[in-house]
């Protein structure tokens, strides 16, 4: 049985893999396009196995887009033991999720780039998005009571397009700090809550 530093020591090596592994394909897709990279020029850029690019990664598209966005357990709990406004709730839950995953100005751009060039990686990019958008979703339910599903997914998939543009917006401006990702977002939900009650 390993210990909890073993432990995490292999979760900062596993991350650091899909992180190298990810860039090599941004590296090379940025290069020769997304349709001219295979995963075997991936594993050479990376310097690894092909079956070990598939123990990390189902495919090309994936590895562009790099581990997934994962909610914090106890930013979920607050969310649904919060009071306050919708709105005001959403936005510091997006900003918790900006806060506690991986943030690199430079990945980020790559990522919006290629997404942008590429119809198949931007696909590709809104479906990774879809565990988040239900995780979302399942807690505007839970808020909201039980004949809210659809009003919950369409206000998840809302609030999930508006964390993803305050991103690509800070990829591409060197000024604009965390903070202002965050200040942005939160700007966005209530100028939403806004539109909704006009």
């Amino acid at each position: 049985m390993s210990t909890p530093s073993q432990s995490s020591l292999r979760d900062r090596r596993r991350l650091q893999t899909l992180r190298d592994i990810q860039l090599a394909t941004l590296r090379l897709i940025s290069t020769h396009g997304l349709d001219q990279v295979s995963t075997e020029m991936i594993a050479d850029e990376a310097g690894i196995s092909r079956r070990t690019f598939f123990n990390y990664y189902a495919n090309k598209e994936a590895a562009a887009l790099g581990p997934p966005l994962e909610m914090d357990k106890e930013s979920a709990e607050r969310f649904s033991a919060s009071n306050g406004p919708l709105v005001e709730d959403l936005a510091w839950l997006l900003s918790d999720l900006i806060g506690i995953n991986d943030t690199n100005r430079v990945r980020i751009r790559a990522i919006s780039d290629a997404a942008e060039r590429h119809p198949a990686l931007r696909r590709a990019f809104l479906a990774s998005r879809e565990q988040i958008t239900r995780q979302i979703a399942d807690l505007l339910e839970a808020r909201l009571g039980p004949d809210s599903a659809f009003l919950a997914q369409v206000l998840a998939e809302l609030s999930a397009r508006i964390e993803a543009h305050a991103f690509s917006v800070w990829s591409h401006d060197e000024a604009m700090s965390l903070d202002d990702v965050v200040d942005y977002v939160a700007t966005e939900m209530r100028r939403l809550g806004a539109a909704l009650r006009s």
